[in-house]
């Protein structure tokens, strides 16, 4: 583990690659999900069977997300606050759960134990790979030595650049776990269309458009990476699929005839995620012009 003078931590639900989790060594939080009456916490694909994942969603099988209280977070962070050390925790998007709100409330316990101590929680406004590309930034910095400070203008400046493009192939679900509203969900359900969706500066998923057919929905998705990411070469993009590989590999070969990313990472959605976006999502995650 670095000796640095403040410990980086998050959540799964950052879906960090796991090569980078181990590259790094960060400590994090295993978000849990339930299926078949049975809670797992995700530890970024480690010991994930993810086609059986989603083999029993689409026979049915209706899986929950859950939160930690706060004494979670205080038993997370209080060994590295006894350490010495203070705490930088790069959190999902407030808009999606009411995990910000516990570790904020964690946060505030334990700076009257140790108010010589600095700690941060940041929100990302972010989910799924956007908030892995910009943890995987705020990691870089860290491991080089960067200070807290450096990291956090990092993360500031970056935020509103962390770019989700995605597609699903039912909006129930989202709308089941109350990514969605009901209106959205209806007329895209309705209509046949496929969903273009994207998190917004706010941290709250968006319908920004829909398209007549699962080949244009790829096409626009490689599009917005080929057309908004910034700086591609000294940057990585995040291509993600929820069990619809063949679909994803047609996507990084879009992208990689028009732009050439420093990085490319490919992996499935996580449990956390897929049981709240379902089988068959598509998306391109990378710093870009704007959300």
């Amino acid at each position: 583990m670095p000796k640095y003078q403040y410990m980086l931590v998050t959540d799964s639900d950052s879906e960090l690659p796991l090569s980078l989790a181990e590259r790094f060594q960060m400590p994090y939080v295993p978000m849990p999900y339930t299926l078949t009456g049975q809670e797992y916490p995700y530890d970024f694909g480690k010991s994930t069977d993810f086609p059986d994942f989603y083999a029993k969603v689409r026979s049915g099988e209706m899986p929950t997300t859950s939160t930690y209280p706060p004494q979670y977070y205080v038993d997370l962070w209080k060994p590295y606050l006894e350490q010495g050390l203070d705490v930088l925790h790069v959190s999902f998007s407030s808009k999606l759960s009411s995990a910000y709100s516990f570790l904020c409330s964690a946060a505030e316990e334990l700076r009257e134990e140790f108010p010589e101590r600095r700690i941060v929680t940041f929100d990302t406004k972010a989910i799924s790979g956007g908030m892995a590309i910009l943890l995987y930034g705020a990691l870089k910095l860290w491991d080089t030595g960067e200070s807290l400070d450096a990291t956090v203008a990092w993360l500031e400046e970056n935020t509103p650049h962390a770019t989700h493009v995605f597609t699903v192939d039912d909006l129930n679900h989202l709308y089941r776990g109350g990514r969605l509203s009901a209106s959205s969900a209806f007329v895209g359900s309705m209509l046949k269309l496929k969903p273009i969706l994207n998190v917004d500066n706010e941290g709250a998923i968006k319908a920004c458009d829909k398209v007549m057919g699962r080949q244009k929905a790829i096409r626009y998705v490689a599009d917005a990476a080929i057309n908004r990411s910034l700086d591609p070469e000294n940057n990585a993009v995040i291509i993600l699929h929820a069990d619809c590989e063949a679909d994803a590999l047609k996507l990084r070969a879009m992208i990689e005839e028009k732009v050439h990313f420093k990085e490319t990472f490919f992996q499935y959605v996580g449990p956390v995620i897929g049981a709240h976006c379902g089988p068959g999502t598509l998306a391109a995650c990378f710093l870009g012009d704007k959300r």
